[in-house]
């Protein structure tokens, strides 16, 4: 629980998200979690959006990207920490009734199944039900919602299609493809490789509306954050996923990017909106999104989570200067530096706040705090897209997107007992890693916990 919201139950993708994020520092958090997880996927495909341990009641709905977070989370993981065998757990489903034609989620008691399957099974069943619940123009269909779950309106009846969900449904595609490869050569990936060319051309032509990308379809065909719209004009998590996921081509990023900053980025109040303009009138209900009052929250404030995934997108784009701007205009420290500011945001300058108002009666006001996923997002984006430090497997490598006027940084990695302290050159002609004084011929360093500290200098062109 936080102090915004009464909670107790374990939302299934905030915890998958939270965990996965801190898996180069404490793996096996991050191992349990997407076991736990795992348990709580029905055998049809998809999961419990929320559950109570205690007492075992949970609320099976039709949110369509909860499950893919299992196979993003999972891939992740094994990426990060070479952790291949636990593709080979085996762990049970839960069970519980179907929902009926008419119901859009219904909470229910639930029980474990006696029948297991390994968790790569359980991931290959969330991807299959995902690829298979597709609309007619190619993309998925939105069902009761998808990341944003207050747009629980837009496909409720069977036939509106998410544009932003077709973006993530390619990305996790991609990342299943690799962990297949390595988890099993003899695995036949034809299906999914034929699966992204399709959806790729599918995203690049009913979901492109010339400068940008549009959000999603309602049930009967309407666009929803397109230009034809009164209200939702532009959507950011559509524009940052087409640039994450490589589906945008090049000669479309500066469009969208360009989108961005003139709508959605707004420096005056130092946020970068979620959507505009937001939801108030619209006949097109898109959900209780609406029930939320203008520029709060998801309805045309601030939503944090997707400035992470700006900034990701920024940094693949090539804006390193811009994509460090904004993390700091977010970082809630520079938000409370004298009385004025702190007057108006309001919340604590210690923790990430979930939401930023752009309401004119409460204008860059913080939300909710503490209770929030953007935490490890944003942690993730500062260290891995910033920093570039990566860690594969056993390895540790260095990809720095740094704004200009750095020219070094240091950072410590604890790897179980042993630790390494790091310190990144910019230089104008020298490259290359030192480890305890020599100098490597590769351009990695292979960890090992031998209770030791190690020096590492890295030097790179820049």
């Amino acid at each position: 629980a936080g102090f915004y919201q009464v909670s107790g139950a374990f939302g299934y993708r905030d915890q998958l998200q939270d965990s996965m994020n801190i898996a180069m520092i404490k793996p096996e958090i991050t191992r349990e979690q997407i076991l736990t997880n795992a348990k709580h996927q029905f055998p049809e495909g998809d999961v419990l959006h929320w559950w109570h341990e205690k007492n075992k009641f949970g609320l099976r709905s039709r949110y369509k990207d909860d499950y893919l977070w299992l196979v993003y989370a999972t891939c992740e993981y094994c990426r990060v920490t070479g952790d291949y065998k636990v593709l080979d757990e085996k762990v049970p489903f839960v069970s519980g009734p179907l929902l009926a034609d008419w119901e859009e989620e219904r909470g229910m008691n639930y029980n474990y199944t006696k029948e297991d399957a390994t968790l790569y099974d359980h991931c290959l069943i969330a991807l299959t039900r995902s690829m298979t619940q597709m609309g007619k123009n190619g993309l998925p269909l939105m069902g009761g919602g998808d990341w944003n779950d207050g747009m629980n309106k837009v496909g409720i009846g069977g036939k509106g299609t998410s544009v932003w969900l077709g973006f993530f449904q390619y990305w996790i595609i991609e990342k299943f493809i690799e962990l297949s490869k390595k988890y099993n050569k003899k695995l036949d990936v034809t299906k999914f490789e034929k699966a992204l060319e399709k959806l790729k051309k599918a995203l690049n032509t009913v979901a492109w509306e010339k400068d940008y990308y549009i959000r999603a379809f309602f049930d009967d065909g309407t666009k929803l954050g397109s230009q034809e719209n009164d209200e939702c004009k532009i959507d950011l998590l559509s524009q940052s996923f087409s640039i994450i996921t490589g589906v945008a081509p090049r000669e479309n990023i500066s469009k969208i990017l360009d989108s961005v900053e003139t709508n959605l980025v707004d420096k005056e109040l130092g946020i970068v909106k979620l959507l505009t303009p937001a939801f108030q009138k619209t006949k097109h209900v898109p959900g209780y999104i609406m029930d939320y009052p203008e520029g709060v929250r998801e309805n045309g404030g601030q939503y944090t989570h997707s400035v992470a995934w700006y900034i990701m997108a920024l940094i693949k784009a090539g804006y390193p200067d811009r994509a460090y701007n904004y993390y700091q205009m977010i970082n809630p420290i520079n938000r409370t530096k004298d009385q004025k500011t702190t007057d108006i945001y309001k919340v604590e300058p210690y923790v990430i706040a979930a939401d930023i108002y752009s309401n004119k009666n409460n204008p860059a006001r913080g939300g909710w705090t503490w209770y929030t996923g953007s935490a490890g997002w944003f942690y993730n984006v500062g260290l891995t897209e910033i920093l570039g430090f990566i860690k594969e497997d056993n390895k540790i490598s260095f990809k720095p997107h740094l704004p200009s006027g750095w020219k070094s940084f240091e950072l410590e990695y604890h790897y179980l007992d042993t630790t390494y302290k790091i310190k990144v050159n910019l230089t104008a002609n020298k490259e290359g890693i030192i480890l305890d004084g020599e100098k490597l011929n590769k351009n990695y360093v292979t960890i090992k916990n031998d209770k030791r500290v190690h020096a590492v200098v890295v030097n790179i062109k820049g």
